[in-house]
């Protein structure tokens, strides 16, 4: 079972600083990681298509209809952080269809009828949950951001950076291999090949 705590004191250990009992302690360590954890672990869902954190959702049309531009608008859910699908049209990583969409604030506007299936990647918060390689991705991405505060060494914050290349690019590639393989489709200047 892994916890935040785990998580921070892998952080930790990276630096060179003291390990903690808990993210409230009173120590410099802890509030420090504390005050951060979070926004990284957000950051970190945000920046890449994490097998573990996926989600569908079908969602109603709100009954209040946009301004201008769209006929429907659709409340977001309260855990999305990217939009991946919408409808039959892939987002990540660019849309196919421009002005199919837009999302303003927390919601989608569009003119594509309810209920409007999505697929977007969710704000995962129980750490048990995280793929073990996902896990050193946000330690080393915690010892990145709270390297100058802790260590004020520029040695130990380019190593860490180092590892945290090294970890992303670890995951990155394991979690690539737990999707499957998406159909290229042909594009104008592979007909015009033809």
């Amino acid at each position: 079972m892994t916890s935040n705590v785990d998580i921070a004191n892998r952080a930790l250990t990276k630096l060179g600083a003291a390990r903690i009992i808990s993210l409230e302690d009173r120590k410099k360590e802890a509030e420090t990681i504390n005050s951060m954890f979070d926004a990284v672990r957000d950051a970190e869902l945000r920046d890449h298509v994490w097998s573990f954190a996926r989600a569908r959702a079908s969602l109603p049309a709100m009954s209040e209809a946009p301004g201008f531009g769209y006929r429907l608008q659709y409340q977001l859910p309260s855990d999305h952080l990217r939009l991946l699908r919408i409808a039959n049209f892939r987002v990540y990583p660019k849309p196919r269809e421009s002005g199919l969409y837009s999302i303003e604030g927390r919601r989608i506007l569009t003119d594509i009828e309810a209920p409007l299936q999505i697929e977007y990647s969710t704000r995962v918060i129980d750490p048990n949950l995280f793929d073990a390689l996902f896990v050193e991705v946000v330690a080393c991405s915690l010892a990145v951001e709270s390297c100058e505060a802790l260590t004020q060494s520029q040695t130990k914050f380019q190593q860490v950076a180092s590892m945290y290349g090294r970890a992303v690019a670890a995951a990155i590639r394991a979690n690539a291999v737990e999707r499957p393989t998406q159909a290229i489709n042909d594009d104008t200047w592979l007909e015009s090949r033809r």
